[in-house]
């Protein structure tokens, strides 16, 4: 059933998988350019034409290529404001957004602080001013190794003590999944629930259902990534479907990235809503794969043949997903069911 683009647009909505640095838009780094002297060469200038992504490995390298644009603190004032015009052009009023200082962290420009410092503050500003509501969560990577996500959760816990924001909810496992298994990050993921922070991976998105399996066993992630390979696994289905775990899951990502969907319509969200599991839409690379949100919800519409009905339902289920608290998200409850059913 397609058709409901202007009905999904006017619903205000969440969102619970994005990549904080893949919504800067390119006038964004053209401004950056200009700041640092960098050429508007054929490849800088194309910074939307992403069209060599077919495997989570090029979208990476793409990903670390957008972020060496940034080489001051204050750069990432850039992500913000971004991120909110992308919040605010979809109706969305709350986003749990990662952020990753690896690759920043280790080029020697800017430290944890000066990233994390001007994030924070760029979001509180845009809450104040616009209502949108970004909260972020500190992706530690499985790209470079355990000791370097060790590092980033202890900067993290430092940087929280010393700021006591609530800017920061949590840390996600991101990253190279293949070759970096969720069971060498456990000991990360124990200290930061220690410390009382959400833990989120992902999973399944380019290893086998086994990867999300620990993800759930081993490091207790309240929340998974993709999950596509899930339905490989009709134990690991019938465990997500009791427990209710949420799936991240991003169509028009997985589709580019090409290792377990090829096309839309091949896509597993529909079989895993049919069988009950808890399913949200999300877009995680909005400029790496040219997609907004309330694209993604009219794709699925269209080519998966989800009815209003349905979207209401994802759109309920990206809700209650969130990690806002309880208070707050029955609240939200309350005025998504006025307008959907005005």
């Amino acid at each position: 059933m397609g058709g409901l683009k202007p009905y999904i647009a006017s619903i205000p909505k969440t969102e619970i998988h994005l990549h904080a640095e893949a919504c800067v838009s390119s006038v964004s780094y053209h401004r950056l350019m200009d700041k640092y002297d960098i050429p508007h060469d054929s490849k800088t200038n194309k910074l939307t034409d992403f069209s060599k992504i077919k495997s989570l490995k090029s979208m990476l390298e793409s990903f670390y290529f957008v972020q060496s644009f940034f080489r001051e603190p204050e750069d990432f004032l850039f992500v913000a404001k971004d991120v909110v015009e992308y919040a605010k052009r979809n109706n969305i009023y709350y986003i749990e957004a990662f952020a990753s200082p690896s690759m920043v962290l280790n080029r020697g420009l800017i430290s944890f602080d000066g990233m994390f410092e001007n994030l924070v503050a760029g979001f509180a500003e845009a809450r104040k001013n616009t209502g949108v509501d970004v909260r972020l969560i500190v992706d530690v990577s499985r790209s470079f190794g355990l000791e370097n996500a060790m590092r980033n959760l202890e900067l993290l816990i430092g940087f929280l003590k010393r700021t006591s924001t609530d800017g920061i909810i949590g840390i996600g496992l991101g990253g190279q999944e293949i070759g970096h298994p969720c069971a060498e990050y456990e000991t990360v993921f124990a200290k930061a629930r220690s410390e009382g922070l959400h833990v989120v991976s992902h999973a399944g998105e380019e290893v086998g259902p086994e990867s999300i399996w620990d993800a759930i066993k081993l490091l207790h992630s309240e929340r998974i990534g993709h999950g596509t390979s899930a339905t490989m696994d009709p134990a690991l289905l019938e465990h997500l479907r009791d427990t209710q775990i949420p799936l991240e899951v991003c169509p028009t990502s997985n589709v580019i990235t090409k290792k377990y969907v090829k096309r839309y319509s091949e896509h597993p969200i529909r079989p895993l809503f049919d069988y009950g599991i808890n399913v949200t839409v999300n877009t995680d690379d909005p400029v790496l794969f040219s997609v907004d949100l309330n694209d993604e919800y009219d794709t699925v519409a269209t080519e998966l043949n989800f009815s209003r009905a349905e979207i209401n339902r994802l759109l309920r289920n990206n809700l209650m997903a969130t990690f806002m608290p309880e208070n707050e998200k029955q609240a939200r409850l309350k005025k998504l069911e006025a307008v959907l059913q005005d």
